[in-house]
């Protein structure tokens, strides 16, 4: 979960997880925007062409400029649904909040144990 600010919250609570995106990293915004550049240089030359364009146009030349930089075309909508999404954050979610308060236990032990230790001094 890339979107989570760790410094601001005090944990990660299901609400993020269910919200929660991945985000590009820097190469990936920099590929995206060089895509972007290419398509509307495109559209820029249609213009000044004055070339009709229609929606179906611009779809089509969307799918050959990925193709000519060698991107698959996504033609489906995905084997992923929404529920399944959200049924997996939460089960994962849960899993997570399990081994958190382990943690949480074993540092609260550890801390009763250094001040049994400082008592006794």
């Amino acid at each position: 979960m890339q979107c989570f600010d760790k410094k601001e919250a005090k944990a990660v609570l299901k609400t993020d997880v269910s919200i929660s995106k991945n985000y590009l990293n820097e190469d990936e915004i920099k590929l995206l925007g060089l895509l972007v550049e290419q398509y509307l240089a495109f559209a820029e030359t249609m213009a000044q062409q004055q070339t009709p364009m229609y929606m179906k146009d611009w779809a089509e030349r969307l799918d050959s400029i990925l193709q000519l930089n060698g991107r698959e075309l996504l033609t489906y909508t995905g084997k992923i649904s929404h529920q399944m999404a959200l049924d997996k954050s939460t089960l994962e979610f849960e899993k997570f909040k399990e081994s958190r308060k382990t943690i949480e236990t074993e540092q609260s032990l550890k801390e009763i144990e250094a001040d049994i230790k400082r008592l006794k001094k």
